[in-house]
């Protein structure tokens, strides 16, 4: 029995600038009809963007009996992460590994420490796509059992150590990883869980694509955004890089059919170039991608059963890639080294504080958590459990 509420995001500033004109004109109707006058009773109510601060979101969310979520990670591995950072980061690969966290390390590292006080069991779900094995048809695994990331530290180490090894492809589209994440609500019993999909462009639009009609890609990716609403999940999609976002910002408004608004784009790149401290570009980030956690959950606690394909096989994710699986194989073999200069890019992964992404762990708090100095000196709650920091330890090596 479905819940017969739909909702819908109001965004106008983002509606006047979208060009994209997504109503199909097809003798028969697609596979999910957007026309307006075919939308009426089941026009989505809509959610407004209504809090003014991080704690409103984490308090809502604890009004709303949300006392524990599941995050689920997927990462675009699609070539156009090359090019797409030429005004945002520096002419860099997006995914670019080096000193200066990348956009997508900084989104992972905030979504992380922000979802992480409610994440009981801290297992976090991480998958790839995009890249030349999965292309737009399946995801792959960050580690070859298909074993969950220890939370978002090892999920950060595990990204740096699999992005030299990716061959990156494309065509970009979200249904892969929107079905992975069925699966696992599916196989949790209906557990709430969110989906952060962080990428760099817009799902794929050829220009053979007649004005007016989907892409195969951009049909795919509405269709499982229709049928993901029919699960307790949210999808929350990070854009990094120099964009454009125009019709992301389309499939945020205008989906249609769906149980409850579950789909939510964030511009990170937007939020993070504004003239403001880093906290604050954090926070602003934080409310922006959270903020409608908390009546999307409501909605979900409507619904009486799973989707009505529930217990339809679903195609498994991948194992990594070849070359990440023989790059893990190699270092398991690699005899314990002496000469510290040949592990010096993989300590730093384990050692760095999860705040700034740059400076060691130099201290601790009571709750037994680490960051430097630096970051731990601004904070009256812990990044990672929120526990109110009575107690800091300065750590010398």
């Amino acid at each position: 029995m479905w819940i017969f509420m739909l909702i819908q995001l109001q965004r106008p500033s983002f509606r006047a600038e979208s060009s994209m004109d997504f109503r199909p004109r097809h003798e028969k109707p697609p596979t999910v009809d957007v026309e307006p006058h075919h939308r009426h009773n089941n026009q989505p109510q809509r959610i407004d963007d209504n809090f003014s601060s991080f704690d409103q979101v984490i308090s809502a969310l604890r009004d709303a009996g949300l006392e524990s979520s599941n995050l689920i990670l997927g990462i675009d591995f699609t070539k156009s992460n090359e090019w797409t950072g030429k005004y945002s980061f520096h002419r860099k690969s997006l995914h670019a590994i080096g000193s200066t966290p990348n956009p997508y390390e900084q989104a992972i590292s905030i979504i992380g420490r922000t979802l992480s006080p409610f994440d009981e069991d801290n297992l976090i779900p991480c998958f790839g796509f995009g890249d030349a094995s999965t292309h737009d048809k399946y995801v792959f695994s960050f580690f070859p059992d298909d074993r969950y990331c220890h939370g978002f530290e090892e999920a950060l180490a595990r990204y740096r150590e699999i992005v030299p090894h990716l061959k990156l492809s494309g065509p970009t589209s979200y249904a892969p990883v929107i079905d992975a994440a069925i699966d696992i609500v599916e196989k949790s019993n209906g557990q709430y869980h969110v989906l952060v999909i962080i990428a760099d462009g817009q799902v794929m639009r050829s220009p053979d694509t007649a004005p007016g009609r989907f892409s195969p890609q951009e049909q795919a990716t509405i269709n499982s955004i229709v049928a993901a609403s029919h699960y307790p999940l949210s999808i929350i999609l990070v854009g990094v890089g120099d964009g454009p976002w125009d019709s992301m910002h389309q499939f945020d408004d205008n989906i249609p059919h769906r149980a409850f608004d579950n789909f939510q784009f964030v511009n990170f790149t937007k939020i993070m170039s504004e003239n403001n401290g880093m906290s604050e570009k954090e926070t602003a980030f934080a409310l922006a991608a959270l903020m409608e956690i908390p009546l999307q959950y409501k909605a979900t606690q409507r619904l009486s059963m799973l989707g009505s394909d529930a217990g339809v096989p679903r195609t498994r994710p991948l194992p990594p890639p070849r070359e990440v699986i023989d790059h893990d194989n190699s270092v398991k073999t690699i005899p314990h080294m002496t000469n510290f200069s040949q592990i010096e890019d993989r300590t730093p992964v384990e050692q760095v504080c999860p705040i700034c992404l740059t400076n060691p762990k130099d201290m601790a708090f009571g709750c037994g958590h680490l960051t430097c100095k630096e970051c731990g000196i601004t904070m009256s709650n812990c990044p990672m459990c929120r526990q109110p920091i009575t107690t800091r330890l300065r750590l010398y090596s």
